[in-house]
């Protein structure tokens, strides 16, 4: 396939997938009104029909069955199976506990799995290639195989050891389930007008396709730019995933002690260092090329940890500023924005890296690529993590969710709930309440109309 055809698949699958992840996220935040909701949990049920389903994955990575429609539809398949899954399991923390350290902890633990998946997903591939060799579709069958029964083993134990807070609804939002389908559209928008969720997804945004356009480049830039083989990216890539391991626990600390906008800054800031230090071994042709390009790989791995925990520890907070807004408990929706949000705009990204690498005269399956084409790898490369990771720099900037800040939040939330009045409320309470919803504090509470009003069935 040409450079263009297989990031179109990629670009085509996460398009597609993202226009179902809102739809999932509300489904899943109202699932406990059908009778398998109420038997097995409105996320639980997911984690359940996960298993099974994720044997999709190997699907993948088998060769013979067709081209590129092929794995087009097979991509666009497990795109939505993985969506299934991952929007009711991002809404956990917030599920689990409402304890800002909790959380916190919470967070912590889900990303050092994350993190120890990203290693194995580093390091296998990397192995089996030894093995069977660069060009052999047994190796890339087996990963497959092995990772689906992982991903139906932690299915498993995400359905037996997880739990969901009880939910009580009124009559008329029981009876509206049927008919309000055609309001989707309009709480997918709401979600937005909630300032803090808007900072959120830009800071998730930028960080996360940085390391997009990292992770899409990366082996052409060992390969083409550098010099070296496939093997040596694999082994840079699982140097990366053990330091974001090691370091996940010490990013969760930071964001406990000195806040996430203060830890999020430092990582992407140190993603930007690491970027530019594979650019100087590049221009500068170092001695000792190996040993800095892990020296540069441990610092890109600091880097990548933080952007990768941070992000994902601030959603966990953003549903208590909606509640705050709203009155209302909306994780589910807000999972499914987020990630429609940034694959949405990944999908875009992808699509582009690959035609902009094939305009620079990139050729898939070739050896050794032209000058021109190896120039192109290296402004995407750096350039474009650069400037996304500059953009979340400078939105972090505004970004006010602190420890503090969050702890006032609640302890309003839990006042108006014992039938404390908003006419009694203290002027510091006020200002963070506005600082974080983004709304004058009287029309806070519900005191407005950013949850569309469902109509009954008649």
């Amino acid at each position: 396939m040409t450079p263009v055809q297989a990031t179109s698949i990629v670009a085509i699958g996460r398009f597609v997938d993202a226009f179902f992840d809102p739809l999932m996220g509300y489904v899943t935040d109202n699932f406990y009104k059908t009778k398998l909701g109420k038997r097995f949990g409105r996320r639980g049920f997911f984690f359940l029909i996960g298993m099974p389903l994720s044997l999709t994955y190997a699907l993948m990575w088998t060769v013979g069955f067709g081209g590129y429609w092929y794995y087009l539809l097979t991509y666009v398949m497990f795109g939505f199976v993985f969506s299934l899954i991952t929007v009711p399991y991002e809404t956990l923390p917030a599920e689990m506990t409402r304890d800002f350290n909790t959380r916190s902890k919470l967070t912590t633990v889900r990303l050092l799995f994350s993190q120890g998946a990203t290693f194995l997903a580093s390091w296998l591939p990397g192995v089996l290639i030894q093995i069977y060799g660069e060009d052999s579709p047994t190796s890339f069958l087996l990963m497959g195989i092995c990772f689906s029964i992982i991903y139906a083993i932690i299915m498993f134990c995400l359905y037996k050891f997880t739990w969901e807070q009880p939910v009580v609804e009124s009559e008329q939002e029981q009876d509206s389930f049927r008919n309000d389908m055609r309001y989707l559209f309009k709480e997918l928008i709401s979600t937005f007008k909630v300032k803090t969720f808007r900072l959120h997804v830009l800071m998730y945004t930028g960080a996360f396709l940085a390391q997009d356009i990292f992770g899409a480049t990366f082996a052409f830039f060992i390969a083409f730019a550098i010099g070296q083989d496939a093997v040596l990216a694999s082994k840079l890539l699982s140097t990366m995933a053990v330091v974001q391991i090691i370091f996940v626990p010490i990013f969760a600390w930071f964001c406990i002690k000195f806040g996430n906008g203060a830890a999020y800054k430092i990582a992407l800031t140190t993603v930007i260092g690491g970027i530019l230090g594979f650019i100087a071994i590049y221009y500068f042709a170092v001695a000792q090329i190996l040993l800095m390009l892990y020296v540069v790989s441990i610092i890109m791995g600091v880097g990548r940890s933080g952007t990768f925990y941070v992000p994902w520890n601030i959603y966990s907070f953003v549903a208590d500023v909606d509640q705050m807004l709203t009155g209302k408990r909306r994780e589910g929706i807000f999972a499914g924005m987020m990630t429609f949000t940034r694959k949405f705009v990944q999908s875009v990204a992808i699509l582009l890296v690959g035609a902009f690498l094939e305009s620079f005269g990139f050729v898939s399956k070739q050896a050794v690529q032209s000058s021109s084409a190896i120039g192109g790898i290296i402004i995407v490369f750096g350039i474009g993590t650069i400037v996304f990771a500059l953009f979340g720099l400078f939105i972090s900037s505004k970004f006010k969710l602190t420890r503090a800040n969050h702890k006032v939040l609640l302890n309003e939330i839990a006042r108006l709930q014992e039938g404390g009045s908003m006419e009694t409320v203290d002027q510091h309470t006020k200002e963070v309440v506005e600082e974080l919803t983004g709304w004058e504090y009287e029309n806070n509470w519900g005191n407005n109309h950013i949850v569309p009003i469902r109509e009954k069935t008649v």
